[in-house]
């Protein structure tokens, strides 16, 4: 490695910059963007829960890649601090995302299933004639 790429400069501190707001700024607004979509639809408005579920996986993504990315950089810079809190910050995201994602699939997996009607079970419905035998 020549010594332009391992030294910090310019390039690699705006590279820092960058990469640090898109992980502050970014993934919350993603996840506000995909709670606003959930929110949406328990209000009865229209929603669309992949929508909803596509911007969560984009945040919980820009939140593990760009701290990711940045330690990557700083380490390839001699930042040595940098590469350090980026280091941690990613962990802590990625443990974070984690569980979050085993909560939510332990909750999608408690859902009751309701019961088959057992055969020949007549719903009555109103306004019209009764077609259920018996009544």
């Amino acid at each position: 490695m020549d010594s332009e790429t391992t030294e910090p400069g310019t390039w690699s501190g705006l590279a820092l910059v960058v990469l640090t707001l898109i992980w502050l700024i970014g993934t919350p607004y993603l996840f506000m963007v995909a709670f606003g979509e959930g929110l949406r639809g328990s209000l009865g408005g229209p929603s669309d829960d992949d929508r909803a579920t596509r911007f969560l996986i984009a945040a919980a993504v820009v939140g593990v890649a760009a701290p990711a990315l940045a330690a990557i950089v700083a380490g390839m810079t001699r930042r040595k601090s940098a590469t350090w809190v980026f280091g941690v910050s990613t962990a802590l995201c990625l443990l974070l995302v984690t569980a979050i994602n085993v909560i939510g699939q332990r909750e999608a997996g408690s859902t009751p299933t309701r019961e088959p009607l057992p055969p020949g079970y007549c719903v009555e419905h109103s306004g019209g004639g009764n077609d259920c035998p018996g009544g």
